[in-house]
């Protein structure tokens, strides 16, 4: 086929089925020419199909380092990872390729590989914890008592930095120092390739006097560097959106004066940032330890957007809880039944009411032992190990 205006995926596919000296050479001649991306990097990935090493590694040597955009260095480089169990000087070219762009998904690429091919068996702790928990005291410190990798979903909302009576740090950098000390707990107990979920939004600090300017966190970007650092790696972020009359009002200056640089819109988003514990594997292999007919939910509505509309909940007891609604769709979508959930910052204890109802095991932590208190009171059948 000479006019490339009929080239189709299909057909560039046949090509690498059919590895023969002539294949080959239509697929060089239609790798210099001006094609779109997937057309591009179906002829690398088709070239890598071949079987003529010396040629392969003759077009991956001259071309891996000439300027090509990433989508193609990446096919490049996986071939090198394949043909490296045939022929060192792929092994040789790949090293070569992974230091010259410094790329982390090269670097990902390297990791996943690597596992595959040395079959590491994954290790969990799934069935340790057989009763819901209440931890009671420091989470950094009550965490230690619970198996490592013994977690299937982490969901939880921390303290606000100094933005309530219970939370109340030195300092910003203090705070951020104690989450992740948190983080990193966490991290051990989470069954490798599972979700951490966590429910953030920026955060305001009264004014000190009239004279004195506010300061307003951005704590969710904070978060991730933190998370990164802790293990994790972001997955997506879900947009929780409130009737914005449950909110304060922020915009009502504006509103009366209408100057310039006065304005403040009402808030009424909070961020639900998905991250997953960081592993060498794909999902599939968590999915896949799950009978294939688990079909809990398949007659309920599913949420296609990443814009949750839920109404907040006032609690008596507490200034910031969970809406059962929030718990139930995140334990709907990021775990099975039976598996055990944790929130190491529980509060009024609002997920782990809502676990126990969808056949999940709960493990709360609670610093404060007037909340932890109210949860034993609600809900009867916490057994306390933090002691």
């Amino acid at each position: 086929m000479k006019n490339t205006e009929k080239l189709t995926l299909v057909y560039i596919k046949s090509l690498g089925k059919n590895k023969t000296s002539k294949e080959f050479d239509e697929l060089l001649s239609y790798f210099n020419q001006d094609l779109e991306m997937d057309l591009k990097r179906e002829i690398v990935s088709s070239i890598g199909r071949q079987t003529d090493l010396d040629k392969i590694f003759d077009f991956l040597n001259r071309e891996a380092f000439n300027n090509h955009p990433m989508e193609l260095v990446y096919q490049m480089y996986r071939t090198c990872l394949y043909k490296g169990k045939k022929d060192a000087r792929f092994i040789e070219l790949g090293e070569k390729i992974k230091n010259f762009y410094h790329n982390e998904n090269i670097n990902k690429m390297f990791s996943y590989y690597k596992y595959k091919q040395e079959r590491k068996k994954r290790m969990n702790n799934r069935g340790a914890i057989k009763k819901p928990l209440l931890l009671i005291g420091d989470t950094e410190k009550t965490l230690t008592k619970i198996p490592e990798q013994s977690i299937q979903m982490i969901f939880t909302s921390p303290p606000y930095y100094n933005a309530k009576v219970y939370s109340d740090y030195y300092s910003y950098e203090k705070y951020l120092e104690k989450m992740k000390k948190v983080f990193l707990a966490c991290y051990r107990v989470l069954e490798d390739g599972r979700f951490f979920i966590i429910n953030i939004s920026p955060v305001i600090t009264k004014r000190p006097g009239r004279e004195f300017e506010s300061i307003r966190y951005p704590i969710h970007y904070d978060y991730h560097k933190i998370l990164e650092e802790s293990g994790f790696y972001f997955i997506d972020e879900i947009v929780w959106i409130k009737p914005e009359p449950s909110v304060p009002n922020r915009v009502g200056g504006y509103m009366q004066t209408r100057k310039p640089l006065s304005y403040k819109p009402n808030c009424v988003t909070e961020s639900i940032m998905v991250y997953r514990k960081k592993c060498d594997f794909l999902l599939d292999k968590n999915i896949n330890d799950y009978d294939n007919s688990y079909w809990r939910y398949e007659d309920e509505d599913i949420d296609t957007t990443n814009c949750w509309y839920i109404a907040p909940k006032a609690d008596k007891n507490h200034p910031a809880v969970f809406p059962e609604e929030l718990c139930r769709k995140v334990l709907k979508y990021y775990s099975f039944e039976k598996d055990v959930i944790m929130d190491p910052f529980a509060g009024s204890g609002t997920l782990g009411r809502v676990a126990k109802k969808m056949n999940r095991i709960p493990v709360m932590c609670e610093i404060n032992e007037i909340y932890a208190e109210l949860i034993n009171k609600e809900e009867k059948n916490y057994y306390d190990i933090s002691k």
